[in-house]
């Protein structure tokens, strides 16, 4: 009799993946100013280059049609000058849940 292989089962887990996108404007059709993703994944780390990078998306809308949802739209308060400020556009933050193994 042959014996069975004690084979550990793999389970899917949803786990939420972020977005953060910087836009021209509080428009989520603007241009995209900056650029970051979040992972699920120990010991991710955010990398930053100076360099031009070749980001997927170049509006928030492209990212929405990907399946990305808005969980945060930029706020908007009342006029003020930001022109002290280091903060590059108008932050939007996506999620996306997908299935990674376990």
């Amino acid at each position: 009799m042959a014996k069975k292989k004690n084979k550990k089962a793999k389970f899917k887990e949803k786990r939420q993946r972020l977005l953060y996108l910087h836009g021209r404007s509080p428009s989520v059709f603007s241009d995209i100013l900056g650029y970051t993703p979040i992972e699920p994944i120990d010991g991710y780390r955010v990398e930053i280059s100076a360099e031009e990078q070749d980001w997927p998306y170049h509006t928030v809308h492209d990212a929405i049609v990907d399946g990305w949802q808005v969980v945060q739209f930029p706020q908007l308060q009342a006029p003020f000058d930001d022109s002290g400020l280091d903060v590059v556009g108008y932050e939007f933050i996506l999620q996306k849940m997908e299935e990674f193994d376990r």
